[in-house]
């Protein structure tokens, strides 16, 4: 099982809508990092399904799922590298034979805290810049798709070295 020491965000039972979808949120990356935690660069990268998803796509499907959402789509950057995600369009998850894991989990981790510093500069009801997914609809969808992912890792995770479990703190 990945270290039980690893912090996983308790959300509140009760709490304001931002508090709570922000710890509905981090509670679930703080999962994809618990069911990673451990994982040798050689495991996150051997063992796929068939269709070639690998707990490396994944986890940089991940990153470029924030980035494009908070970055790019609501917050208006551009020049930012989002790789299988483009007009609106995802790929699956990409292949990457020579990404390092442990620099995949870095990456990860710190587009989580850039996309942080944007979303605490706005309220929930903002627009993206071209007028489409209020602030709300989007964190609704990042932690639909975190969560999603976490499933896939949980089951990548158990092929990759039989570890198996739930988080500290599941009810």
């Amino acid at each position: 099982m990945p270290d039980a020491s690893r912090a996983i965000t308790e959300v509140p039972f009760a709490a304001g809508e931002r508090e709570m979808l922000l710890g509905y949120l981090q509670r679930q990356r703080d999962l994809v990092l618990w069911k990673v935690d451990g994982l040798s660069d050689h495991d996150a990268h051997r063992v796929g399904t068939t269709t070639g998803l690998t707990i490396h796509g994944v986890l940089d499907h991940l990153t470029d799922v924030e980035r494009s959402w908070i970055r790019r789509w609501f917050a208006g950057r551009r020049g930012l590298h989002i790789g299988g995600i483009d007009a609106g369009h995802i790929q699956p998850p990409l292949e990457l034979p020579h990404a390092r894991f442990k620099d995949l989990v870095a990456a990860y981790v710190e587009e989580s805290r850039r996309c942080d510093d944007i979303v605490a500069e706005h309220d929930l009801g903002d627009l993206e810049v071209n007028g489409g997914h209020t602030l709300r609809w989007i964190l609704h969808h990042l932690i639909e798709e975190t969560s999603r992912h976490v499933g896939h890792l949980d089951l990548l995770r158990e092929l990759a070295d039989g570890r198996t479990g739930e988080a500290p703190g599941s009810p």
